[in-house]
């Protein structure tokens, strides 16, 4: 199992079923292990068209939607959709694959600072990096199920095909064979006070959603 593996098991442990993208050549390490893993790829005409499908799945299944993106061009088209699902508080897990980590802030054509570009239109941005990809990821799905939802990650090309360590401290910690699996908690303050009204509003507004209505989703 390498971290791209990794990733999917875990997006799979907490409820993803498929996700929305582009085929690019970064992004084919999550495809490989979304076709083997058991968790559909739905090709999408464009990577904002990518965002709205995980934003809508996201908002009627109440698992978090899963999207994904290839580097500069391809992270500003889906930033369109992470804004959309941002501000309608869908829970949304975007995933864009970067240079490798040797190759990060130098004048590379289509490099950009991802987490400079979603830090605006999202909860928090994250890096997942070696060693620490299933504690990071299960930290975002956390957040993203958090109300008010909303979400957005960054993976290195060289990490998801890297494999992750398995030394005992670290299995321990992080069990490769049960990645972790998180219960979406209800909209309330640390010391129990009801959030205000507009998140509760969202967050009634996705308890309520028919069963046909997620059937359809789903």
């Amino acid at each position: 199992m390498n971290n791209a593996d990794l990733i999917i098991a875990t997006l799979k442990a907490n409820g993803v079923s498929r996700g929305f993208g582009i085929p690019s050549g970064n992004v084919l390490p999550l495809m490989e292990a979304m076709r083997s893993g058991g968790v559909e790829f739905i090709l999408t005409a464009h990577e904002g068209s990518a965002g709205f499908a995980a934003d809508v799945t996201g908002r009627m299944t109440g698992a978090p939607g899963f999207c994904i993106a290839t580097l500069g061009p391809g992270a500003t088209n889906l930033a369109t959709g992470v804004g959309g699902a941002f501000l309608d508080r869908s829970p949304v897990i975007a995933i864009t694959c970067n240079l490798n980590t040797d190759q990060l802030g130098r004048r590379i054509q289509m490099w950009i600072d991802h987490h400079a570009l979603f830090k605006p239109i999202t909860k928090a941005t994250l890096k997942l990096e070696q060693g620490c990809v299933a504690q990071t990821l299960t930290q975002a799905i956390a957040i993203a199920l958090s109300e008010p939802k909303g979400r957005c990650i960054s993976i290195c090309r060289k990490t998801s095909r890297s494999q992750p360590p398995t030394n005992r401290s670290r299995r321990r910690r992080n069990p490769q064979s049960s990645p972790p699996r998180l219960t979406p908690r209800s909209p309330e303050r640390e010391n129990g006070s009801p959030r205000p009204s507009d998140q509760s509003r969202f967050w009634a507004r996705r308890r309520c959603v028919s069963p046909i209505r997620r059937r359809c989703a789903q």
